[in-house]
């Protein structure tokens, strides 16, 4: 059986594509720890902008599932169920705590350093359930523990990812590496994360004051800034040289809570630009409040403290 580095270090991936019809056995592969929980919804395989885009759908409202309304979750017998009778792809664990997703993506197409850098990554969550993500592309790790406060999530060059709430993991139960539980990894993950994505944000108090000016008085204030140019292509909806359109919403967001933290503003502004898609009023406007408090979150700087114009 190959070990886990040889396959990063090589790039072998054993897995079917997601386009292939799903292996139901295979799910039974999946820690009880986490067939147990009542934390399991439904996903749909669809082609989006080039690659595989997934629907997650909530069997108990047969809409949109949100990563936060537990109410639209279920256990896992049912979800299964669902899926296989409603022509879906699997089932998509919730995370809600306690238990910490690692996502390595598409590990073929990394350079031969950064794969070096994530067999390392491997060898320290060696004994702890991984299987190969729904494409076949990336593998998955899960094991028990919290996250620092404020951890970092995303490490784009290597196509890293951490989290332990808020999101939806599509399940495959292809394993890899023989493991078929959740090993207990708090006294390491921390320090895991800190080493291959980044030592936590630091949270720096910042007032949150209302609009004080007109929507097109920010706008053009930062085209005549430092950020003019930057700021023109993302209003503008180019959001090439970012990992994904996810990433450049929050990247204009994050320019914007500088000039305003007025988040009526913030969500006005941002809807007027180029990056506006259907999904940012999905489940409730879930994902453009978040995207915006994360942003508001995370600034550190504003204009009345800052001479960067």
């Amino acid at each position: 059986r190959l070990r886990l580095r040889t396959i990063i270090l090589v790039g072998i991936l054993f897995v079917p594509q997601a386009n292939m019809a799903p292996k139901w056995s295979a799910l039974k592969n999946i820690p009880k720890e986490m067939r147990v929980l009542p934390q399991w919804v439904c996903y749909k395989a669809v082609p989006r902008e080039g690659h595989w885009g997934k629907i997650i759908q909530s069997p108990v409202t047969r809409e949109a599932a949100k990563s936060n309304c537990p109410s639209d979750w279920t256990d896992f017998e049912t979800a299964l169920a669902y899926a296989q009778s409603h022509n879906m792809d699997g089932v998509t664990f919730v995370l809600t705590g306690g238990i910490v997703f690692i996502d390595l993506d598409e590990i073929d197409e990394k350079p031969q350093e950064e794969r070096k850098q994530l067999s390392e990554l491997c060898e320290g969550l060696d004994g702890t359930y991984c299987e190969s993500s729904v494409s076949g592309r990336g593998i998955h790790f899960f094991c028990k523990g919290t996250l620092p406060e404020n951890a970092r999530k995303k490490n784009e060059r290597l196509g890293l990812e951490m989290y332990e709430t808020g999101r939806f993991a599509c399940m495959s139960g292809n394993v890899i590496g023989g493991a078929t539980g959740l090993k207990d990894l708090s006294d390491r993950i921390g320090e895991i994360n800190r080493q291959y994505i980044g030592e936590p944000y630091r949270e720096i108090s910042i007032e949150r004051r209302p609009a004080t000016a007109s929507d097109m008085e920010i706008i053009d204030a930062i085209r005549n800034s430092k950020q003019g140019a930057k700021f023109e292509r993302l209003y503008g909806g180019d959001w090439s040289g970012y990992e994904s359109h996810s990433s450049a919403d929050f990247a204009l967001l994050k320019m914007l809570t500088f000039w305003t933290q007025d988040e009526t503003q913030l969500d006005s502004i941002f809807r007027s630009s180029g990056l506006y898609r259907p999904k940012w009023d999905k489940c409730n406007g879930y994902y453009g409040k978040y995207q915006i408090g994360n942003a508001l979150r995370l600034t550190t700087a504003t204009r009345k403290n800052s001479m960067e114009m």
